[in-house]
């Protein structure tokens, strides 16, 4: 059998191969994708200035694009085949979570790895991104508001709005949403955001002391992946007490942490909580409580989607999660 698979050949350059696929091991299972997930997290191998990789050592680090490359990481896939060990899932299943190299049109991946079936639901299928909606799980629970604390997520893409959207509970004393686009602001508003706060217009500081009655925000979700957003939260994060920001960022541009944001890093010291995947405690627990929610209602994962590239132009696709222009929130490949 063979498969497609669009692979990096240069930086920003995308070519499509032919392989074959060898047959299944008693272990293994073949999935037939049915979309992909556009992530931020891949635009430094998609720019050519950095990979994920493992370093002499024997653990993960990064490291200089080799190519070819294959990309992306948050599959929804059909299983199409598995093999005579399998117990976990059968032909037909639909499948999501976490798996490299899925901007393919067929994987073969173990039956251990982080993919679990999707239950029946009245919601579009190929936006049941586990893998991202995972990632918002684990936010909300490293986010862990007290009674009646004031929330601030700074940056309303799409993993800051599923944030918002997680976070919305009768409990807190407010929930605020930070970007510089009004659009964002306003869907932000819709999903659970009590204030909306565009800096460019309006002091982000003084809304912060009227908001928070001059204590500063007790738990803030930094998630633009800028210093400048980093610089946003240090500058709100509580005053004379310790405040929470949680940082599920990948910072990789070549930016300057300032002698402010030291300052401010000092004199309200905040706990910074760094809460990607690799934190979680329990990742196949907390991805099953992920799609859950977005069976219930709670993740509105398929109304954030915006853009649905096919296969065959990729390359418009990482554009646009390059440009990131106003009208695009989340994209994702789709396959035939």
């Amino acid at each position: 059998m063979k498969r497609r698979i669009a692979k990096l050949t240069g930086p920003k350059t995308f070519e499509f191969f032919e392989e074959d696929l060898p047959e299944l091991k008693s272990d293994e299972i073949l999935l037939k994708m049915v979309s992909a997930g556009l992530c931020h997290s891949d635009i430094p191998a998609y720019m050519g200035t950095s990979a994920m990789g493992r370093n002499p050592l024997g653990y993960e680090d990064v490291v200089k694009p080799h190519y070819p490359i294959g990309i992306g990481h948050e599959p929804t896939a059909v299983v199409e085949a598995v093999g005579n060990a399998v117990t976990k899932f059968k032909p037909g299943d639909q499948v999501t979570g976490v798996t490299s190299e899925c901007m393919a049109t067929h994987k073969i991946i173990r039956e251990e790895e982080r993919i679990i079936r999707v239950p029946e639901m009245d919601k579009p299928f190929e936006c049941c991104l586990g893998e991202p909606m995972m990632c918002v799980a684990n936010i909300v629970q490293a986010a862990k508001p007290a009674f009646g604390d004031h929330v601030a997520v700074i940056g309303c893409g799409f993993m800051g709005l599923l944030t918002i959207a997680g976070l919305k509970n009768d409990r807190l004393g407010s929930l605020t949403a930070v970007d510089l686009m009004d659009g964002r602001l306003a869907v932000a508003g819709e999903y659970g955001a009590d204030h909306t706060v565009n800096p460019a217009k309006e002091s982000l500081e003084e809304t912060m002391m009227k908001i928070t009655r001059g204590k500063g925000f007790d738990v803030i979700v930094e998630i633009t992946g800028s210093l400048r957003g980093l610089a946003s939260a240090l500058s709100i994060s509580r005053i004379s007490g310790i405040g929470k920001i949680l940082l599920p960022s990948m910072y990789t541009r070549n930016e300057v942490f300032t002698q402010k944001m030291a300052y401010h890093m000092m004199y309200r010291s905040p706990i910074l909580h760094v809460v990607h995947p690799w934190y979680c405690e329990d990742y196949m627990d907390t991805l099953e409580k992920a799609v859950s929610a977005y069976k219930k209602g709670i993740f509105p994962t398929d109304r954030l989607i915006t853009h649905r590239i096919p296969f065959e132009e990729i390359s418009r696709g990482f554009e646009l999660l390059e440009n990131n222009p106003e009208e695009y929130v989340k994209g994702i490949i789709v396959f035939d």
